[in-house]
């Protein structure tokens, strides 16, 4: 049963070096039409003026500032100090329309009472939000295949996420609404993941290994796109998730049920990241990546790709040339890293 007097949410805000985005960010959570419960901003060993742009909103938000240690450790010491029931998880250079914790309220009143909610969001790219939506990009029959009721507030999956985010990660930091009592049970970020693209992929996994969680289809989160963005780069991405899934096959519960679908999943963006590799003229990732795929497993691109790397460069050079003169789409160009 949802208890409305214990609907006090803990805005948590892991911040570094963001003092240009910081003041509009808390700028929208103090305006939503619902007042989160508390808003914190941990600095994680900032060297701008972060802690200033935080003054500006004195008793409004709280303060704490640590040793540089990464968003996993900022988000864990901010839930630490948190006197809510539930948690926001609110990325220090990101934007909420002011209904979202309303609506997030809703659907956390709604049977079976879900303690895991997630939302829509857009990319903002120099102040503009984008049209596309998140959602948008999900392949088709996803959302079909995830056995669910939905209602006017929202939609409520009665079956784990975990192996379907899997195949596609609709679930951002920054629309994510649980309670503590969850988020104390599935034992926080993960430390060792501070430095990992990607890293809240893990903890996300452990929060929809079980039924119920809550969805709202309607973007209302926007998601800053800009040079400082540590998710920017894909490459960092997959290998972030790589490493994560590694550690799923070993650490989660969950993952021995589905052990066929991480195995092929592990597979497909080590060769997403080959390609990316390959194109940036990494060439010795591209070997490495090879190795850890194995060669009956490659593939014929693949396969060409990673035997070209295994060339010396005055090898290497003519034959691209070859390729790329013979099938210019066939073998993208890149700067050679070795």
């Amino acid at each position: 049963m949802f208890d409305t007097a214990r609907w006090r949410v803990s805005a948590i805000i892991p911040a570094y070096n963001r003092a240009d985005f910081l003041p509009e960010t808390i700028a929208t959570l103090l305006a939503q039409s619902s007042a989160p419960h508390e808003i914190i901003v941990v600095d994680d060993g900032s060297t701008d003026g972060t802690e200033a742009a935080v003054a500006q909103f004195g008793d409004a938000v709280r303060y704490r500032r640590i040793e540089n240690s990464g968003a996993p450790v900022a988000r864990n010491v901010g839930a630490a100090m948190a006197t809510g029931d539930w948690l926001w998880f609110c990325d220090s250079d990101d934007l909420w329309r002011p209904e979202f914790l309303a609506r997030m309220q809703a659907l956390a009143a709604t049977a079976p009472y879900p303690k895991f909610l997630f939302g829509n969001f857009q990319l903002v790219r120099n102040g503009a939000w984008e049209t596309a939506t998140k959602f948008d990009t999900a392949p088709k029959g996803f959302w079909e295949a995830i056995a669910s009721r939905k209602s006017e507030v929202g939609t409520i999956f009665t079956e784990p996420l975990y192996p379907h985010i899997l195949k596609f990660q609709p679930i951002f930091p920054s629309t994510i609404v649980m309670t503590k009592a969850l988020f104390d049970a599935v034992g926080g970020f993960d430390a060792k993941f501070a430095r990992t693209a990607s890293e809240d992929f893990e903890f996300t996994l452990r929060c929809v290994a079980e039924a119920p969680v809550g969805m709202i289809e309607t973007s209302l989160t926007g998601v800053r796109r800009h040079g400082g963005n540590f998710s920017g780069n894909q490459l960092k991405n997959l290998l972030g998730e790589v490493k994560i899934l590694r550690h799923a096959q070993a650490h989660h519960g969950a993952a021995s049920r589905y052990a066929a679908l991480i195995d092929a999943d592990i597979r497909l963006r080590n060769l997403q990241a080959l390609d990316l590799a390959f194109a940036n003229g990494d060439y010795g990732l591209v070997r490495s990546l090879a190795c850890e795929i194995g060669k009956d497993r490659l593939g014929f691109k693949p396969r060409l790709k990673a035997w070209l790397a295994a060339l010396p460069e005055f090898l290497r050079a003519p034959f691209i040339a070859l390729a790329l003169k013979a099938n210019p789409s066939s073998i993208p160009q890149g700067q050679d890293k070795r």
